[in-house]
């Protein structure tokens, strides 16, 4: 890292330190009157003029054992709610400072809780539907032109099953191509922790369109066209998102910043349409051939 680095990094865990005592010990928050007090501990932290370790509640601290007099700290789904409200708000500014070492596991906890969740219940209900109805025929699908039916369905299954895994190499795989790039457009001022930080919170809302693309997706009930528009946005919010938290994190322009995000968003956009054409049942330009619209298994 360089000095300026340490630095921000330096000022970010004195800040930690001297806000956790000011609010656990004596209950109240420097800079504020007292009247805010009377408000919930979290809102409050967020509202301080003094500076946190982290404007992203989910890297804040866990709690230990309350003693006399101490508030507790907002749990698990207020600080989830507040973080994500706050990429979506304040996409450049909630990056500014950054504590390091980079707590990467409070990127993957938030990424797990807004993606896997409905990954468990699409995984549940195409379990029982499989079992309900072993039976049921195959319908014909573009991809079916170029590979196997048995084969297509078999790899389409393993890539729904690998998603918890996919999601953490898409996390360090994406946040490494923008490191790289960032380095190779003038360099990168902080660590290649950062980096991945800010590309995984960026991904954090595309996730939630993903998980909930992927239940009329593999469900049979999604369009190529409706796809790709839904595939087209997304992309266009992870691309937002992720040029103002690698500004906000490197300090670089925006320019540059968006430049960079380039390449993570190609990646993005690739994967969840390489694992969209495995289930969708039409593609524009594509008409499944006479006296076949089913296959029989």
């Amino acid at each position: 890292m360089n000095p300026r680095g340490r630095a921000v990094s330096w000022r970010c865990e004195r800040r930690c330190v001297f806000f956790f005592d000011s609010y656990v010990h004596s209950g109240r928050l420097p800079g504020r009157s007292e009247n805010t007090a009377t408000s919930p501990l979290g809102e409050r932290l967020l509202a301080s003029s003094e500076g946190l370790w982290s404007a992203l509640p989910v890297e804040w601290p866990r709690q230990g054992r309350l003693e006399a007099g101490e508030e507790a700290l907002p749990g698990w789904g207020w600080r989830t709610r507040r973080t994500l409200l706050a990429l979506l708000l304040r996409p450049y500014k909630s990056f500014t400072e950054v504590l390091e070492p980079v707590s990467h596991g409070a990127v993957l906890g938030l990424l797990s809780a807004v993606r896997l969740p409905l990954w468990a219940l699409l995984v549940a209900a195409l379990g029982l539907r499989r079992a309900l109805g072993a039976g049921d025929p195959v319908i014909l699908r573009p991809i079916y032109d170029v590979l196997d039916p048995r084969l297509t369905q078999v790899v389409s299954l393993w890539l729904l099953l690998m998603v918890p895994v996919g999601l953490m190499l898409l996390y360090f795989f994406s946040g490494l191509t923008a490191h790289v790039a960032l380095a190779l457009t003038g360099g990168a001022p902080r660590s290649i922790g950062a980096t991945m930080r800010a590309n995984g919170y960026a991904l954090a809302l595309p996730a939630i369109g993903v998980a909930i693309l992927d239940v009329p997706l593999y469900l049979g009930a999604l369009g190529s066209w409706i796809f790709l528009g839904a595939l087209a946005g997304l992309s266009a919010l992870y691309f937002h998102q992720l040029g103002h938290s690698l500004s906000g994190t490197h300090g670089v322009p925006r320019v540059r910043g968006f430049l960079v995000a380039l390449l993570p968003v190609v990646i993005f956009a690739g994967i969840t349409g390489a694992r969209a054409i495995l289930e969708l049942p039409d593609l524009p330009g594509w008409s499944p051939a006479p006296m076949s619209a089913f296959l029989a298994p």
